[in-house]
């Protein structure tokens, strides 16, 4: 099946990376364009945030589903398309692992304050995503334990 341990972490990274950013574009836009370590600081966190969303998603997909992957965006996408995750956040999802790739070949066309305005637009999208995942596994969990009969007592 699946390895929960490694589920854990990922949600565990996504959340601390969630709070870092809050915290980070939680400033006003002047604050944050007038340090430009902030912006370095939001791209990297941004980067660490698709690998945890991707792996996340890959290692279901993989595991639950026999769906192989082919990249950052496939993963997500068939996420979307498999039911791991409600489609339309797999489609804001997806706009995200685009800019980690713009970040990571095509970063000189990258705008400090895009990425300020992107980032505190799009925050709650990694904590529905965890949200979704629990979902997920709960369902797993349920559809593994088998249907419950409720006419059936302990002493049958």
């Amino acid at each position: 099946m699946f390895d929960a341990s490694r589920l854990a972490k990922n949600k565990k990274d996504l959340l601390e990376i969630h709070s870092r950013l809050q915290t980070l574009v939680g400033a006003d836009q002047g604050a944050f364009l007038a340090d430009p370590r902030n912006a370095l600081a939001v791209k990297y966190l941004l980067i660490e945030a698709v690998e945890a969303i991707s792996d996340t998603c890959q290692h279901l997909l993989s595991k639950t589903k026999a769906v192989a992957c082919d990249g950052y965006v496939d993963c997500i996408l068939k996420a979307g398309e498999q039911g791991i995750i409600p489609a339309s956040l797999s489609n804001r999802l997806r706009k995200l692992a685009d800019l980690r790739n713009h970040l990571i070949h095509r970063y000189w066309i990258i705008n400090d304050q895009e990425i300020y305005e992107n980032c505190r637009n799009n925050l709650a999208d990694f904590t529905e995503f965890a949200e979704q995942i629990d979902r997920f596994l709960a369902q797993m969990s349920q559809e593994k334990a088998g249907p419950t009969d409720p006419q059936a007592s302990p002493e049958n």
